[in-house]
């Protein structure tokens, strides 16, 4: 899973780097609603700071610092890639376009924790987004595999 990570964001880097896309602050909190009964500690949230690069194409890159609530804070790197969908799926009111979007990613803790996630993509003005979002969690650490969380995140 691994190289796959590393394969998708270099080619999404390469393969739109002449398309001049925009950064961002991205601030996401994640709550643990399902983990498995081997599971050790108590992983309760997740909370991410990262900066987000999107390219005009539907793709954006993502990575920054990670803090994990459990039994001790840990915390850790974010890196990630999203694909949205190219147009909004639908519009909430006159003017919120609303995307959807599939990505993969990884925390760089003692023991890889990687994710696919899917979500959706809110306008909520201009220049401000909120994400609603589900990733379930694969890792070698019964810390991480196989936790299930709901997430919001704001983009600014």
């Amino acid at each position: 899973m691994k190289q796959f990570v590393a394969a998708a964001l270099l080619f999404g880097a390469s393969g739109a780097m002449s398309a001049s896309g925009q950064f961002a602050s991205l601030v996401t909190y994640e709550y643990v609603f399902s983990k498995p009964s081997t599971a050790t500690g108590t992983t309760s949230g997740v909370l991410n700071t990262s900066i987000e690069y999107t390219y005009p194409r539907s793709l954006s890159l993502y990575g920054g610092a990670t803090f994990i609530l459990r039994d001790s804070y840990e915390s850790s790197i974010n890196l990630g890639a999203r694909l949205y969908t190219s147009t909004p799926l639908f519009h909430w009111g006159k003017n919120k376009p609303i995307w959807s979007y599939i990505g993969v990613g990884a925390y760089l803790v003692d023991n890889l924790a990687y994710f696919p996630e899917a979500g959706l993509r809110i306008a909520t003005s201009d220049n401000t987004r909120m994400d609603v979002f589900f990733k379930v969690y694969n890792s070698s650490d019964t810390a991480y595999d196989r936790h299930a969380t709901l997430g919001v995140g704001l983009t600014f």
